[in-house]
């Protein structure tokens, strides 16, 4: 069990968090989510003692490991740490990967620790990589090596900071697999996200970091589908839009078809619905931002996803122009055609500082 108790920490004077309170059980699966800021990784980070706090106490199985002559490598010999860019080292093999901190920390023979990391790349669905390059392999892939070597030291604990952040989506299934695993077999994992789709699917319990602390916590299901506190139902609506502000002078049609697109594979999408991105950017976007006689000072762009549907909404309000942006001089009958045969609908109205697009995805 691991116990955190009246947790602060500031840089240069300012506070991170103050006075945090958490209890984990055994086996339990926690994860952690914020804003940007709100101290997730630093709090993960106190838990190994890679972050000092200002005051407090963790106390794990008893032992309080912020006391004065606590053994911090044997507190850490049971707790491993899974990293966001895999932290693997590129001049090894998969398999001296595995085997290096088995051998120099724990003193275990290459034949044992060959054997068992065998073992444990098949858990992690990774049998016959033994001997490749870090380099050749996908994320996904170095992620489960990455947890397979965390495993080889036979933690009890294992942390997990932004363990999806710098994966495709379609590789973020794998490595959830193999974290639901770990909890099946008893061992209490504390993972930091900002994937709040994966942070549903993986916890057993979520916390809700904000305003220098622990707002909320709970269940999946009651935090993301029944929150107490207007800080979270506001931090969930948020976490659910891409925003973007638009400027005729400043316009990558290819970078923001391709950020839209990333921000659409985190949730549940149609293949009309990622066609229509680059449409969106060619047949609306250009002709108003760029129009040689009438061009709109500025768009900002908003896309909300559902967080349990693949219905999802744009919105893009276009300023300083006088005349409906779905119409001549801006839009002719081929643009409009093309843009809803993509789309459920799209209509326009009419803003006091100009006019705003609906389409509805």
């Amino acid at each position: 069990m691991i116990s955190i108790r009246n947790l602060s920490k500031s840089f240069d004077g300012k506070p991170v968090w103050e006075n945090v309170n958490l209890t984990i059980e055994k086996g339990e699966t926690v994860v952690i989510i914020g804003g940007s800021g709100g101290g997730k990784s630093t709090l993960l980070r106190c838990i190994n003692r890679l972050v000092i706090p200002d005051s407090g106490e963790i106390v794990i199985d008893g032992q309080n490991i912020l006391a004065p002559g606590t053994d911090i490598n044997a507190v850490r010999r049971s707790m491993g740490m899974v990293y966001q860019h895999f932290n693997l080292f590129s001049h090894l093999s998969v398999l001296e990967n595995i085997i290096l901190a088995p051998m120099k920390v724990a003193g275990m023979s290459r034949e044992d620790a060959v054997t068992e990391a065998k073992q444990l790349l098949a858990r992690v669905g990774m049998s016959g990589r033994e001997d490749a390059d870090p380099k050749d392999l996908s994320g996904g892939q170095k992620q489960r090596v990455a947890i397979a070597r965390t495993l080889a030291m036979h933690p009890d604990i294992i942390l997990f900071d932004e363990p999806t952040s710098a994966l495709d989506p379609t590789m973020v299934d794998e490595v959830e697999a193999v974290i639901r695993s770990l909890a099946e077999d008893g061992i209490t994992g504390i993972i930091v996200t900002h994937d709040l789709r994966f942070a549903r699917r993986i916890a057993s319990r979520v916390v809700f970091l904000a305003d220098q602390g622990i707002c909320e916590e709970g269940t999946p299901e009651q935090i993301f589908d029944h929150p107490a506190k207007v800080q979270t139902q506001r931090f969930l609506y948020r976490s659910r839009m891409y925003e973007r502000e638009l400027t005729p002078d400043a316009l990558d049609l290819y970078a923001l078809a391709s950020e839209l697109r990333a921000f659409l594979h985190r949730y549940e999408f149609e293949k009309k619905q990622e066609k229509l991105l680059p449409v969106l950017c060619d047949e609306l976007l250009y002709p108003v931002l760029k129009h040689s006689e009438v061009p709109a000072e500025s768009a900002c762009l908003r896309l909300l996803c559902s967080e349990t549907s693949s219905r999802h909404t744009l919105m893009i309000g276009f300023r300083g122009i006088e005349s409906d942006p779905l119409a001549e001089p801006y839009l002719d009958e081929l643009n409009l055609t093309l843009l809803n045969n993509f789309a459920e609908f799209v209509f326009s109205r009419r803003k006091d500082d100009g006019w705003e697009v609906c389409i509805q995805m």
